[in-house]
Order: structure tokens, then sequence, then C-alpha cells
């Protein structure tokens, strides 16, 4: 926990150092919400969206923007403090800790994690309280699905990182990832809409579970035993992904210190 706090502290001060970063984030968001908002208004009443979840498009649009937000913060979170550490030369001594690959690299990425988590939130709050956004969560659900979509991200945002490590470079499965989970996972319509095979084919995706369960805790207010399947889904992705990050990241370890370029950034 003691090192935990001191990797949060560390980025904290980092960001507060440079003040606009949160002034644009903040009105990123605020720009983002505004222009579905209008969409919203423009595409009416979906009849799709009204049966499946009982509230309006922007509501539903709203749950899928933040967690879009979420998944993609978390893919490239990792993977964006481990290429920083390349470049500032911190990357070897924090590898050099008496720390496993995998437990090093999540410190590195814990500020990233939190702070997918606050916009998220923050996202949906400023829906609600700005735009009229008709929410009706389920606190327990809601922030249990999160938890459990989190940890999933997070272990995609891993897999991300040990590219990076080897390749000094984006990950282009990060952003195949993206792209495929707004097309199937139903980011801006349900999935419903799609074809039974294009269905079948978002349900492999991560995010296809973790937009439902946090539609139905947030839209519908729908407690833990309606849930149920949703988490041990997640569960599942989790119980497989992050041994494969921890292995991917272990042996990304050992490539660029046999090849000598883990100094080079």
């Amino acid at each position: 926990m003691r090192l935990l706090l001191a990797f949060l502290r560390r980025d904290l001060q980092i960001l507060t150092a440079y003040r606009l970063n949160a002034l644009l984030l903040v009105s990123g968001g605020l720009f983002t919400l505004t222009l579905f908002y209008f969409l919203a208004r423009t595409v009416g009443e979906s009849p799709v969206v009204r049966g499946r979840y009982g509230t309006d498009y922007f509501s539903f649009a709203l749950v899928g923007l933040a967690t879009a937000a979420l998944l993609r913060a978390l893919q490239t979170g990792f993977g964006g403090a481990v290429r920083a550490a390349q470049n500032d030369g911190s990357l070897e001594p924090l590898l050099g800790a008496p720390l496993s690959t995998v437990h090093v690299v999540t410190l590195m990425g814990a500020w990233p994690v939190a702070n997918a988590l606050l916009r998220a939130v923050g996202l949906l709050s400023l829906g609600a309280l700005l735009f009229g956004a008709q929410l009706n969560l389920h606190p327990v659900s809601f922030v249990l699905t999160l938890l459990l979509s989190a940890l999933t991200f997070s272990a995609l945002g891993l897999l991300s990182a040990a590219f990076v490590l080897v390749f000094k470079r984006g990950d282009p499965f990060t952003y195949a990832l993206d792209a495929l989970s707004y097309l199937f996972a139903g980011v801006l319509y349900p999935t419903d809409v799609l074809p039974p095979l294009l269905r079948t084919m978002g349900r492999l995706l991560p995010a296809t579970h973790a937009l439902h369960g946090l539609r139905e805790s947030a839209l519908r207010g729908a407690g833990p035993r309606e849930l149920l399947p949703t988490w041990a889904t997640l569960a599942l992705f989790c119980l497989v992904l992050w041994p494969l990050a921890a292995g991917a990241l272990s042996a990304a370890r050992r490539h660029v210190e046999q090849a000598g370029t883990l100094p080079h950034s």
C-alpha cells in the first residue's frame, strides 16, 4: 500500500504541475457531452432504447461514452506510463526493484487507473447534473460492475504495456480493440440492432459485458442478483487475461534484457 500511495502521489504532483491539462480534460468532457446532448435531441425518442432500458437516447449514450473513455484510458494508460519511463530513463531503475514485472508496471499505471475511474464517474455526474440524464442508479451494483470492468480493461492495458516495452511504440492491437468495441459492443447503439452474427462477435469483447452491466445498474437500477451472470463473465475475462498479461510482461522483460535494449528509448 505504501508503494501504491507513493506512485499515486508522484503522478498527482506531475498532473498538478500542468494545470492546463486538467482544464483541457474538463472542457473536452463538456464539449463531448454537449455534442451528444444535441445529437440526442436530433435523433429523438428511440423505441429500441426506451423499450430495453426505459430511458432516452442521451442517457443511453452517456453510459456508453463513459465506459468507452474508461476502456481507452486503461488500455493506453499502462503503455503510456512505460513509454514515459523509457523516455525519462526511470524504467530501468524501477524494474530493478525487488518486485515482479507485472507488479512494477501495475504500480506505474495506478494513476491512469484512478484517473480513468474518476473521469468515467465525472462524465456520468456532469451528464446528470448539467444535461438532465435520466439515471436510476443502483450504487452497489454500479460500483461492483465498474470495478470488475476496470480490472478487465487493466489486464488489456498490461498486455499493451508488454508490447510497448519491446517495441517502444503504441500497441496497434489496442486501437483495433477500441474500434471493434465501438462497432460491436454497443457503445452508441444497442447491440439489438446488429445482425445475429455481429451480436455473437460482440459477446467476445469484454466491453460488451461491461456496457451491459453498467447500463443495467445505472439506467434500470438492476440489483446484484440480476447482474450475477454479467459479473461472472467479467470475472472469467479477468481470470484469463491477468495471467496472460503477467506472462507477456515477463517475456517482454526477458527479451529486452537479453537484447540489451531495456535502457534504450
